[in-house]
């Protein structure tokens, strides 16, 4: 399994704007080859957006997808809201 972690810190409001824009996305990409789930984390000045994959070659897939570019208006030219990280592992889950 290959896990996505996008970290955005910001005031809550603007954290909540965010975590909105995650949930309208959800179905579609509930629907990308090779996503397995989202999970969004949340506190009050933190934002952590959790994608389970089933390889780094889905990922990969997806941020080259027209879907990715219609989530993340604006990333290519660098205007994408936010001003997060993302941070990629391999897991497992074992219960």
């Amino acid at each position: 399994m290959y896990i996505a972690v996008t970290k955005v810190t910001a005031p809550r409001q603007a954290l909540e704007r965010m975590a909105e824009a995650f949930r309208k996305a959800a179905p579609d990409m509930k629907k990308f080859p090779g996503c397995m789930g989202l999970e969004l984390w949340l506190n009050d000045d933190t934002l952590e957006a959790v994608s389970r994959w089933e390889s780094k070659e889905a990922v990969e897939a997806y941020a080259k997808s027209p879907m990715f570019g219609a989530h993340h208006p604006g990333a290519e030219s660098g205007r994408g809201a936010g001003g997060g990280s993302v941070t990629y592992y391999e897991g497992e889950v074992l219960f």
